[in-house]
């Protein structure tokens, strides 16, 4: 009888609980980036919390909110919320009990601290935390395992907790204009990411835990401290973008050659004086930028940079343009105003596909006439030079729309009216 009477509470003890199974099941069903198309973007606080079982998207950005009522906790359902160019300086720890919450956008504020109850969002794929106050991340944020993408730009990060190792699932980290003066070995772990942009920071060195990140296709490391780079760097074998302007390289790894698969490679503003050998064997490249550094000796394989379109060496020491320049057969732009140039020579001649050349602001005396052969240059700078004559052969440069010749006193009147007679159809400046 006991048995009876103890399986019949139990029956009426699950059917009572039904229905709060039920509602849980329910909260917990998230919507597809495709079902959340159709839904009502509710850009009102107090009718979404009216209608709050209905509510999976809200957008409150730029509203001039101070705070979040706590309320906020009712919308069970939602999934993404934007709280972008507010004035919050905290939010609410019932924000973080919405089981569903996908996207957060807190970016504009003015937040000084995340509370660890963070951690608590475990369907979250999106965290924008851009333009805040923030000075550290909360060791919780390694339990956002699902997270796709960390927005933490502009802000006063001195450090990453090393629980940021476990986001195996990020693939985009954003930490620019922060106080970061280094980055955790644990970052190694982060082997999913595409894309990490931390410029303008204070960091001075990469730990070599950086070669594990090989699905990394962007890299910015911009306005750093950075005096050398590691060998390991030329296993990153996914990078096609790296940028590393404004730091203080004196040199280039020759293990920077490993990377094939490189398009563009921004190394202004360093303190490197010479570029030689293997270090930029990349067959991929399309645009080189060292402008703004102590070169005076350039002699890369340029015939293994087959696919080259922009050169920039600018602002540079070199005495003469780079005498294999003319292997880089689709270049297409070269910049090497304000060096120390002397004459305008050499294999840039064979450079068929050329159409920019800037050689301004040099100590040019004579243009080789041999240039005459850049049928497809139309634009030429030699402004700021020391200029004797222009050769009447380079009247070859048939596609030329813009001389600019303006600041080379030892030309004279006479030699002026022969370089118009040369370039009927070109806009000369004197």
């Amino acid at each position: 009888m006991r048995y009876y009477k103890f399986v019949g509470a139990t029956l009426v003890m699950c059917f009572l609980l039904m229905p709060v199974f039920a509602q849980k099941k329910k909260q917990n069903v998230l919507l597809t980036t495709e079902q959340l198309k159709s839904q009502t973007v509710y850009r009102d606080l107090n009718q979404a919390l009216k209608q709050y079982k209905k509510v999976y998207i809200l957008n409150l950005d730029q509203q001039g909110l101070t705070q979040l009522p706590h309320e906020i906790g009712k919308l069970q359902k939602l999934q993404v919320l934007y709280l972008r160019t507010n004035k919050l300086t905290e939010l609410p720890i019932e924000l973080f009990s919405l089981p569903n919450l996908q996207i957060l956008a807190l970016g504009e504020n003015k937040l000084t601290t995340l509370p660890p109850e963070i951690g608590q969002l475990q369907h979250l794929t999106e965290l924008d935390l851009f333009n805040n106050r923030l000075t550290a991340l909360p060791a919780s944020i390694g339990n956002l395992t699902r997270l796709i993408k960390l927005d933490a730009n502009w802000n006063l990060l001195a450090s990453f907790p090393p629980e940021i190792g476990r986001l195996t699932q990020l693939e985009y980290l954003y930490a620019e204009r922060n106080r970061l003066t280094a980055i955790p070995p644990e970052i190694g772990q982060l082997v999913n990411l595409k894309e990490i942009r931390l410029a303008e920071n204070g960091i001075t060195l990469l730990p070599n835990e950086f070669a594990r990140l090989k699905g990394i296709t962007e890299l910015n490391l911009d306005k750093n401290k950075l005096t050398t780079l590691p060998d390991s760097i030329g296993q990153m074998q996914g990078l096609k973008k790296l940028s590393i302007m404004q730091n203080g390289l004196t040199r280039l790894p020759q293990q920077l050659g490993l990377l094939k698969g490189l398009t563009e490679l921004n190394l202004s503003n360093n303190k490197i004086k010479q570029i030689t050998g293997q270090s930029l064997t990349l067959p991929e490249l399309v645009v080189l930028d060292v402008s703004l550094n102590e070169l005076s000796v350039f002699n890369a394989a340029m015939g293994d940079l087959k696919k080259l379109e922009k050169l920039d060496a600018s602002v540079n020491k070199l005495t003469e343009i780079p005498q294999n320049i003319g292997y880089a057969i689709n270049l297409k732009e070269l910049y090497l105003n304000r060096n120390q140039i002397v004459r305008a020579q050499g294999t840039v001649a064979r450079l068929s596909k050329l159409e920019i050349l800037e050689l301004s602001m040099n100590d040019i005396e004579k243009v080789d006439q041999s240039l005459g052969a850049l049928t497809s240059l139309r634009e030429l700078y030699l402004g700021h030079n020391k200029l004797l004559y222009f050769n009447k052969q380079l009247g070859g440069m048939t596609a030329l729309k813009t001389l600019n010749l303006e600041n080379n006193p030892r030309i004279t009147p006479f030699q002026r009216d022969q370089i118009r007679k040369f370039f009927p159809n070109t806009q000369i400046t004197f």
